[in-house]
């Protein structure tokens, strides 16, 4: 297939526990994509291009040596990626918003996707795999004072923090949220059945979706969370959209330590 014909689908969420797997898997029920390089690729693109542009805007003026670096860099990128497959759509996805707002200028006819989950089950999706283990004071410090919700509270808050510095223009982006497409949303698939003109009925979709095997984490490892790396199927009390898992006290410092991060991205009335 030429490469004018295909289109890339750039994923991008802002946690290893924002449900991007799940996401890339329904997306595949319209497009039938495939994710480059393997399912669990997570690539680190966005970030680059954001190192590139870093230096090339800051630091060089002359446009022949720009041209030069784009020829070195950028110019046949895009074709590159495709010769890795010969689908339609193929997928790259990553677990930052660091440089999204990069990949439109480098791939403005391509499909530039944000990903957002309610930051209140992602940490507390995050916290969950968390065990303090290795010995010292750090680590005991941790394990004190995580039961009474002090550390959730610092943990959740720092980490809005460092997603806020780097939240994209959403406007420059299509955004699909982790809940509509757990709960099947019909205003949302429709209009991903309008975005890869595809044309499986809604009943169709619905059923397809249900038969998605559950995909728990990233394929990053994580401490105390050695057993999360295969799909698995739902058990009648999965529930990730009013997930649990954790104490009480830890999952309202959740809500307190998120909260600026989820009244920017609208989960907060």
């Amino acid at each position: 297939m030429r490469e004018l014909e295909q289109k890339i689908i750039f994923l991008n969420s802002y946690s290893p526990r924002s449900g991007h797997n799940f996401v890339s898997e329904v997306f595949k029920i319209f497009s039938d994509h495939e994710v480059l390089i393997h399912n669990r690729s997570e690539t680190r693109l966005s970030t680059l291009l954001k190192s590139y542009y870093e230096v090339y805007d800051r630091t060089i003026s002359q446009q022949t040596d720009k041209e030069f670096m784009d020829h070195l860099f950028i110019d046949g990128l895009r074709e590159r990626i495709l010769e890795k497959s010969d689908r339609k759509y193929v997928m790259i996805k990553d677990t930052t918003f660091e440089g999204k707002d990069m990949l439109p200028r480098v791939f403005p006819h391509d499909i530039h996707v944000i990903l957002l989950r309610d930051p209140k089950g992602v940490y507390n999706s995050l916290l969950k795999g968390m065990k303090f283990q290795k010995k010292g004071w750090k680590n005991l410090t941790k394990r004190l004072t995580f039961q009474l919700g002090i550390y959730p509270y610092y943990f959740c808050r720092k980490a809005s923090g460092r997603v806020l510095k780097i939240l994209p223009d959403l406007t420059r982006h299509k955004v699909v949220r982790y809940e509509d497409l757990h709960e099947k949303d019909e205003k949302t698939l429709g209009l991903l059945k309008e975005l890869f003109s595809c044309d499986k009925s809604m009943a169709q979709i619905n059923k397809e979706i249900d038969a998605i095997a559950v995909i728990n984490t990233s394929f990053i490892k994580e401490v105390g969370a050695e057993k999360v790396w295969d799909m698995k199927q739902k058990s009648d009390r999965f529930d990730p959209v009013n997930r649990k898992g954790n104490p009480y006290l830890v999952r309202v410092a959740i809500r307190y330590g998120s909260r600026a991060l989820r009244k920017k991205l609208n989960y907060l009335n």
